[in-house]
């Protein structure tokens, strides 16, 4: 596998598949010291990009590369390793960071969604400047700014739909 390693200090992880329970997620957003609404949004996105917790990739459940750049030094305290894997979508070899555990994999989604912008009450900046005011801006947010990319996509109904129905059961979960 020839690809770019922007993490060479740390050590090449063999793959393993990681599962973690969305009860033990729910108790990690509640002891950490964020906004409800940014608990809630990271609460969607987790559930949405693990399929609630089940396809881990070494802890790492959002698909965090280790090939397209370094992240923040704030986050090198979360990162165990990397691992060398082919991704789901384009079947191309691809390196992801292996995190220490979930909690560290929260923290890093949970300040990367307030940083964007991503939650109720947050304004985009990265791919279209958009003020999330509802569940329905959070999920066209999301599409746009996290998903595609594309500052002219429209969220697919049913998209719009789980993330309506995942935020209803974050806003009884995190008051």
């Amino acid at each position: 596998m020839s690809v770019k390693n922007s993490y060479p200090n740390l050590p090449t992880l063999k793959y393993m598949k990681t599962k973690v329970e969305m009860a033990e997620v729910i108790c990690h957003l509640r002891n950490m010291p964020l906004p409800n609404e940014v608990k809630r949004a990271t609460y969607v996105i987790f559930r949405i990009e693990s399929a609630n917790g089940t396809k881990g990739i070494n802890n790492n459940y959002g698909g965090v590369q280790a090939d397209s750049g370094r992240w923040g030094a704030e986050y090198d305290h979360l990162f165990e390793g990397t691992v060398a894997l082919k991704e789901n979508t384009t079947q191309k070899d691809r390196l992801f960071l292996a995190f220490k555990d979930t909690a560290s994999f929260l923290g890093f989604l949970s300040h990367r969604l307030q940083a964007r912008g991503l939650y109720v009450g947050g304004t985009t900046w990265k791919i279209t400047k958009l003020r999330v005011k509802t569940v329905e801006d959070l999920a066209l947010a999301y599409y746009r700014e996290w998903v595609t990319g594309n500052a002219k996509a429209a969220v697919p109904e049913a998209n719009k739909a789980t993330i309506t129905s995942m935020y209803k059961q974050a806003s009884e979960l995190f008051k």
